[in-house]
Parts: C-alpha cells; structure tokens; sequence
C-alpha cells in the first residue's frame, strides 16, 4: 500500500512502480497464461512487411456503433450523466468505453483522431497486434497503460538497460517475477526482452488476460498496479486515456488489416521516433486527477511530425458504398431509407445467424431472404430508423411479423416474434421497442429474421416485379448509415416526452446535471413493490432508502442507519440485514452470497421484488455484480453499479449476463424492521 503523500511526493515513474509492486512480485489468482491461451490464433505477413492477426471470428459486419472519441458530440455529453454500460445497450457505443469498455469478440476499435494525434505509431501497432491475440481484449487499455507508466517511453527507466529506483523496466514497467510469469516474443525475434515495445505489449495482453480485463477492466488494473480500493490514479489514468482513444468499433476483418498496415507504413517513414528514454514532444494531456467520465471533454491534442495520418484521408471512418446484391439498386438516386439508422437489437443480446441469400432447400426461393439474429425467446426487438407501421400480426411461415415503412419507401421485416409491441399505422422512432423474438411460423429454433426491402429492387415474391420493393442485405445496408450512438427505449421511468436514451442523457449533461433517474417515480421517497412478505418490504424500503450513497469499492460492511459507502454486495447485505433485525445475513460479497442461496434460485421469468439477482460470470460458479429485483414486470433492479456512481435504479437489460436469482429465505419468527428503523410485528 503506498500512502497518498508518499505518491504526492514521488516522481511520476517512482509512482507507479510503487502502486505497481504489489502486483508484479506475485502473480494474480488465476494461472498466468505465459505465451497467451489463443496462441492457435492465425497471422499473416502484409504488403510492406508486418505480421496481422485474423481474428477468429469470420463475418462480413461491420458495424458501426460509435462516433469517432476525439471531438465533442451528443454521445460525448452523455458521459457526464452516468455509466452507459448500465443505462444504454451494454458497452458497444462510443461513450460506452468511457467507464467500461466492453467489447465483443471478433470487433476491434480503430484509433480515434485523438489517439492518431497522441500516440506514437508504433505504440499504437504494438498494443493492437497485442490485444487482438485474445477475443475481447481493448488495445486501448495497454496504450493507455503505456502512458501510465512511463508517458510513452519517455522516462528513463524505458531505455534498454535503465530501472528506476525500485527496479522496474521498459516502457510498461516490469519486474523479473512478472516478467517471468508474463513476459512474451511480440517481434518473432526468438527473444522475450522487456525492453522491447512489441514484447511489453504482448507480456501486458497476458497479465490483462489472467485478470479477466476483458469484462472486468477496473478490478484488472487495481490488480495489475497493486492499487488499494482507495487509491485509484492507476485504473483513473489508464480508463480515461483508454476511453479518448476508442474510434469507430468494427468487425470489418480489410479495414482492421488496411490499419495494420498503414501504421507499419507510418512507422517506417519515420523508424526512429520515439528514442526510449528521451523527454520528447509525446502530450500529456492527462494527470492524476483523471476522471473516466470527463475523458470525452478533453481535447485531442495538435497533430505532431510523428503523429499517425488519416487512413485515406477518412480520419479513419468508412463510408462504404452498398454491395452488389442478387437483386442491385439502380444506381440513379437511390433510397436512403433517411437518417440515423440502428441495429434493430442490442449488440450481446444476439449472434448472428444464417446470412442473407445463403443457398438452402429449405427456403421457398432456394435462398435465405433476410439475416438472421439468433437470441433467446423474448430479446427486445426495436425500431433501426423512424418510420410507419404497415404491418403487424400473422405473416404465414415468417409466423408473428411486423412491418416498417422508412423514408424513401424502404421497408424493414421482422419475423417469427413471440410479441408484437406495435399496430398497423403507428408512428415509430429509432429505438422504440416493437416486438421480442420468438418462434412462431416455420423456424428450428428462436430467433429474429430481418430482411430489409428497398424500392427499385426486383420483388422475387411477386413475377415481373421490378420496381420493388425488393431484399437487399441487411447487413451490406447497413454500412455507413449508423450514424447516430443507438437509442434503445427511453430511460426507465424518464418524464423526457418519449425522448431516446441518447437525448435525455445529452439533456442531461447540457444541464450539468447526472441525477439518477428512478423508475416510474420511485426514488427515495416513492412507491414501494407490493410483496406478501412484511420483511421484503422492509428490505425494499431499505434498499430505496440506500439511493445515493457512493459506491466504493471494498465498503466498510453493516454500516447501520446510515451507511457513508456501498459496494454492490455489502448494499444487499446490509439491506436484508436492517430489514430483518440483523436476523439475515447473506453474506458480505458476491462470492459469499451465491452460493449462500444456491438453494433457493429461482427461474428469471418467476423473479419477484427484493429478489437477489447476480450478474457477471467469473467462472467456478462466481459472479461479479449483484443487485435486487425491484420491478420484475419492467426488469427494473436497484443496485450499487460502481466506482463513480451511487446506488440507483436501473433494468437487468443493460447489465452483464445474468448467472442466477434467488429468493432469500425468512426465518420464521423474523419481524420487520422498517427503513425509518421502527419494528413492527409480523
């Protein structure tokens, strides 16, 4: 542990080694993969010299979720107005990454202007080619641990031969043990030198990997540095840089390969810079004081000599024209469906399925005329764009189908749901929910069949029909219209006018505000879910009485009446523990609690209010979040989220994936206490 004015006091480098040395004389819980699990991973030599991962995942999407992170937007505002892990659609949008950046395997983010402008190309090569040997891993978070640790090689201690005063080395600051444990051959050198930038990457990814950072970013980099709950610089630095340097999210397996190689192309023009170990002119637009929320406030930097240059000019953006389909649009004045256009389902609710014009017999046409999206039964289905409703009820062998009609007469389908949440004639917009998926009309298994049908285009259903509508890809469609951060309903409860999640948390933010929103009024003084049991109630009431409080990580437990800090289960434990006299204790974390009700689980679709409901898959049977059920019609949980956040209301929709749910058992005889701390008699 190092004390807040020894790190006051340190230089820099002597900072982080300290905070660091915790970690890296020991390894982490889990078995240190050394060379990295996913060493079966392909490569490829390219124009110019330079090895390239091809990720594992094999597809022809790219979607485009985010906006570029170096400039101000609507999705930058958002930031300011809470964690948009938990408020909108699960980590995959631009400002999703600025707390928590979770991504889904097979996609990469490319450099935003900010990190092109920054970062020190081969820097920049390094981290990707590192990250990409793991389905999941953020090349963001070792750039940014790069500048953590040493602004980009400029202290001393990265030169070849150099340590600092407590013998750390190289531009991301190893000991031997770790070294040992971690260390890896990025070049193809034969040689595993921690002074090397490819080498460090490569030993970073695999520390990063054995700390589960992939889904746990936060808890991976206090391991990482040997930081204490209450001293976060590390994590601090590392997420806000990490968040400034997230462009466009993209599964699109040329442009990840196009950027490979234009880095190599831009380090070879200029070989020398940086010289390890040299004070240069590499920005430090960053200091201790980072916040990962205000990261999107913080201006990009002027370009230098050395800096990264626009992929063809783009910036890095692609706008790729639509592709040859079986039936092509004519290439005079074609539709454009209008603007701001959406993923019809969250990205993490669904994987892709069949694709579109696949060949089978088991179609009418000979081919498959639309995507599927393969989720479980029930998965929200929304509205890409703002259109009409012209269709919704039985669709013959697409079963339960709606219809959408866009601008331009572009038409969207959806087939096979188990709902229909919208009727003929009504007025949509991007983002309002329209269905869930199911399995009705001639299907093997649950999922959302989308076919997009644009004028212009044969009809291969109607003989003779050139004028269309017609199918086209929906996923070829789609490139290049995401221009918007996606809407996925309003916010819970939200008095915003039916305003999406994107304007009412950019609202927000202009307003300077950030205040949780509880569902359908219910904050501290509202209404509280009806249950049978006395002492639920009184654990609603407690928990409803929590809103507010800051999460800090590691929360002194049972703090009584008045509790200073919560982490998310010492707020379930304490609240069945006031509510009950102190009679139930369910245990003080995640790891205690689960398997402390393992008895007791009980099916989602049965969850009821004050319910124990976890989050966050750890393996061996643990999870890592915990919450309880407040409203199980709307999904709605109230839970103590994370650093930077204070207990609230939110959906179970937009958290990690759900490991269980329990109904915790009352002793008979318990009499409930009530959140004003008077008890009443059963």
């Amino acid at each position: 542990m190092v004390a807040p004015a020894v790190l006051a006091a340190a230089s820099r480098a002597a900072k982080v080694a300290k905070a660091a040395k915790a970690a890296r004389q020991a390894a982490p819980g889990g078995k240190g993969s050394g060379g990295g699990g996913k060493n079966n991973r392909k490569w490829m030599w390219i124009a110019g010299g330079g090895l390239l991962p091809i990720a594992g995942i094999v597809g022809l999407v790219m979607v485009l979720l985010g906006a570029m992170l170096g400039g101000m937007s609507a999705g930058v505002a958002e930031a300011a107005c809470g964690d948009y892990k938990d408020n909108a659609n699960a980590g995959n949008t631009g400002d999703a990454a600025a707390t928590n950046p979770i991504m889904p395997a097979g996609k990469m983010y490319m450099p935003s202007d900010t990190a092109r402008a920054e970062i020190p190309p081969r820097m920049i090569l390094a981290a990707m080619r590192a990250a990409a040997r793991y389905d999941g891993l953020d090349w963001t978070l070792i750039v940014g641990q790069m500048y953590q640790e040493t602004k980009y090689g400029q202290d001393p201690s990265a030169a070849p031969g150099g340590a600092n005063s407590l013998g750390y080395m190289g531009i991301l600051q190893f000991g031997h043990p770790a070294w040992s444990e971690y260390g890896a051959d990025g070049n193809g050198d034969g040689k595993k030198d921690l002074y090397s930038v490819d080498d460090a990457a490569w030993g970073a990814a695999n520390y990063l990997h054995a700390l589960h950072a992939e889904t746990q970013p936060w808890k991976a980099l206090l391991s990482y540095s040997g930081s204490t709950a209450s001293n976060t610089v590390y994590p601090r630095v590392v997420l806000t840089q990490a968040a400034r340097y997230r462009g466009v999210l993209t599964g699109d397996q040329d442009l990840i390969k196009r950027w490979y190689a234009h880095l190599k192309d831009t380090i070879d023009k200029n070989p020398s810079f940086p010289t390890l170990g040299t004070r240069s002119d590499i920005p430090e637009p960053v200091d201790n004081n980072a916040q990962p929320d205000s990261a999107l406030n913080i201006a990009a930097s002027t370009p230098r000599s050395w800096s990264t240059p626009p992929l063809d000019g783009s910036g890095g953006k692609t706008v790729t024209a639509m592709a040859a389909a079986a039936y092509a649009v004519p290439a005079a004045d074609p539709a454009t469906g209008g603007k701001d256009w959406q993923w019809p389902m969250k990205q993490g609710t669904y994987t892709l399925g069949t694709p579109y014009h696949q060949n089978g017999n088991m179609w009418s046409l000979g081919y498959h005329t639309g995507q599927d999206l393969v989720a479980s039964a029930g998965t929200p289905i929304y509205a890409p764009a703002d259109g009409k409703v012209v269709h919704a009820g039985p669709g013959g062998s697409y079963g339960n189908m709606t219809e959408i009609e866009h601008a331009d007469g572009v038409i969207t389908l959806y087939a096979h749901q188990t709902t229909i949440k919208v009727s003929m004639g009504q007025s949509v917009k991007r983002g309002d929910l329209i269905g869930t998926v199911g399995a009705t009309g001639n299907v093997t298994g649950p999922h959302l069949h989308w076919e997009v049908r644009v004028p212009g285009v044969d009809d291969p259903f109607v003989a003779g029909q050139d004028q269309g509508p017609g199918m086209v890809d929906p996923v070829d469609w789609m490139k290049g219209r995401v221009t918007a951060n996606p809407d996925y309903g309003t916010v819970p409860g939200s008095d915003s006018g039916g305003k999406g999640r994107d304007s009412r948390y950019a609202d927000c933010a202009a307003g300077g505000g950030g205040a949780n929103v509880p569902p359908d009024g219910a904050g501290a003084s509202g209404v509280i879910p009806d249950s049978d049991d006395p002492v639920v109630r009184a654990v609603l009431g407690w928990a409803q009485r929590g809103t507010g409080v800051p999460y800090v990580f590691g929360a002194p437990r049972l703090q009584g009446q008045n509790p200073t800090s919560f982490d998310c289960s010492s707020f379930t434990e304490w609240a069945y523990y006031m509510a009950s006299g102190g009679k139930i204790d369910i245990g003080s974390t995640t790891y205690d609690q689960q398997p402390y009700l393992s008895k007791y689980e009980v099916p989602l679709a049965q969850a009821q209010p004050g319910d124990v409901i976890f989050f966050r898959p750890e393996g061996n049977g643990r999870s890592g979040h915990v919450g309880l059920v407040w409203d199980p019609k709307g999904h709605k949980i109230i839970h103590a989220p994370r650093p930077g956040k204070t207990v609230e209301f939110s959906t179970w929709d937009v958290q990690d994936k759900i490991t269980g749910v329990y109904r915790v058992p009352i002793p008979k005889g318990t009499d409930p206490v009530e959140s004003n701390g008077n008890e009443k008699g059963a």
